[in-house]
């Protein structure tokens, strides 16, 4: 499909409700694609924090009671982890929910980056910005799952290696669904870009 097919079938998915789940806590992701360079946005947590430190994962966040709902949540998380101004972003559309492990429900949004913005990262929250290569993860066959032993049951958990890099767990399953969402429409013979 081309790039305004692609950006079609996000933005006819109406953003869903967002009820409380007392369980967990509500966060949201943006799923940032500068598609005139063809990378998508990374970070790798600082080692400090105290959920998944050091691992690879898309910028965003635990919604606070001020952000107006959950795109607004994943834009500032955006601009307080790795600079990227909202001005810079049009959000296209959302993704489904995942759970973590962490407790969190986490809402991803798709969104296009594009003009003269400049990244920089912010060492409370962010060891390293990452601008990997978009193709990659868009093809499902390059995900694998691996099994590991947590409290006492065996889980399979999703990754994928992209230059060099290990994206694995709630990041790489959100970007999983990115590529069967993107495949959906390629079955038909269009290409995602």
């Amino acid at each position: 499909m081309d790039e305004q097919h692609y950006k079609q079938r996000f933005v006819l998915q109406s953003a869903l409700p967002h009820p409380a789940d007392p369980a967990r806590q509500p966060a949201a992701v943006l799923l940032a694609i500068d598609v005139a360079r063809q990378q998508l946005l990374l970070t790798r947590r600082a080692r400090h924090l105290r959920h998944h430190p050091g691992q690879i994962s898309l910028p965003g966040g635990r919604h606070d009671p001020e952000d107006a709902d959950l795109q607004a949540t994943a834009l500032r998380e955006a601009y307080e982890e790795i600079g990227l101004a909202p001005r810079f972003v049009k959000v296209l559309g959302e993704l489904p929910k995942r759970s973590t492990v962490s407790n969190f429900t986490v809402t991803p949004f798709v969104a296009e980056v594009s003009g003269d913005y400049q990244l920089r990262h912010n060492p409370e929250e962010v060891e390293q910005i990452l601008q990997l290569p978009l193709q990659p993860f868009l093809y499902e066959r390059a995900y694998h799952t691996h099994e590991i032993q947590r409290n006492g049951e065996l889980h399979k958990v999703l990754f994928i290696v992209v230059g060099g890099e290990l994206v694995w767990g709630a990041t790489a399953r959100i970007l999983h669904d990115f590529a069967l969402h993107c495949q959906a429409g390629s079955k038909n013979g269009n290409s995602v870009f």
